[in-house]
């Protein structure tokens, strides 16, 4: 009876000690990964992952019981990008023989931000300064040799940049320019548009998705279309066409339409604004002229996604 007795004790433990192994098995339809950074993670095919330590590499574990499983985690964090815009000022006075001066006034641009191409942008605007400077008259202030007074006489260079409009990936900026050399003023306008994302300075050719002739042709028969509404409400108003022709379709009118440079443009929030040098179209008091082509007419050609 006690052998009896103690043999079932025996059969009893042997089987508590077997259940405990078992219960410790890994299903192999689903084995779990344990990565160096104590992060669970079923393997591949199944739905309850649990990562708490997102990594862009892939890694290889292998799983208890040899089962080899692979996965790979990607990071895909949305960086929300931003541009500011200011300027700064470069004062500068160069002088003569008899303390006379020219001088350099200029707010140039610069942009803080996220995006890549903010320092190549930056860069060319610092290149400004050298620019203008090359267009000071200090050579004829050397050779005139007078006490002159810079701005005060008429012997200055200047540039004023504001910003016209962040459209998606891309900023334009406008400038107001003037000078002189004691004589009539330069004033004139410049207009620059970049990608954020490149620093690449646009072109014409860049904002449209049509062939040259095209885009060029449509800003021609805009522009001669507006001039010739203007000359004949001047003519309508008992003045004369207000232009240097009275025809924008023949003559010297068509022709001084089409000398237009496809490098003189800027982006505003509602449209493309092209301009002519002073003296171009009108008298060289009337100063440099623009035109606004609103992007709802061109909208259909436009190689740029114009919503701010």
């Amino acid at each position: 009876m006690k052998k009896i007795l103690l043999c079932a004790i025996i059969i009893l433990l042997l089987g508590a000690s077997s259940g405990c192994s078992l219960g410790s098995k890994i299903n192999s339809n689903n084995p779990a990964v344990i990565t160096d950074n104590s992060v669970i993670k079923s393997a591949p095919g199944s739905t309850n992952e649990i990562n708490s330590t997102p990594s862009s590499t892939d890694k290889q574990s292998t799983a208890p019981g040899n089962i080899n499983s692979s996965y790979s985690e990607v990071s895909s964090i949305s960086v929300h990008k931003t541009v500011n815009f200011s300027t700064f000022d470069v004062n500068q006075k160069y002088f003569n023989d008899v303390n006379g001066y020219a001088e350099l006034n200029l707010k140039l641009p610069r942009l803080d931000g996220n995006y890549d191409g903010i320092p190549e942008i930056n860069k060319y605007f610092i290149g400004k300064e050298k620019f203008f400077y090359d267009e000071l008259p200090l050579d004829s202030l050397k050779e005139f040799n007078r006490k002159v007074e810079g701005k005060k006489d008429n012997w200055y260079r200047s540039a004023d940049y504001k910003l016209e409009a962040v459209l998606g990936e891309i900023i334009s900026i406008s400038a107001d320019l003037n000078g002189g050399a004691g004589g009539v003023g330069w004033a004139g306008i410049e207009g620059d548009s970049f990608n954020l994302n490149t620093g690449k300075k646009l072109n014409l050719g860049d904002i449209f998705k049509v062939n040259k002739d095209e885009y060029m042709n449509l800003i021609y028969d805009f522009v001669s279309k507006q001039i010739m509404s203007k000359i004949n409400n001047n003519k309508q108003s008992g003045y004369g066409s207000g232009y240097n022709f009275e025809d924008a379709y023949s003559g010297v009118g068509y022709k001084n339409i089409r000398s237009y440079d496809p490098n003189n443009f800027y982006l505003t929030k509602n449209a493309l604004v092209v301009f002519y040098p002073k003296y171009a179209l009108v008298a060289g008091a009337e100063g440099p002229q623009e035109s606004s082509i609103p992007f709802e007419l061109i909208l259909n050609i436009l190689a740029i996604d114009v919503k701010t």
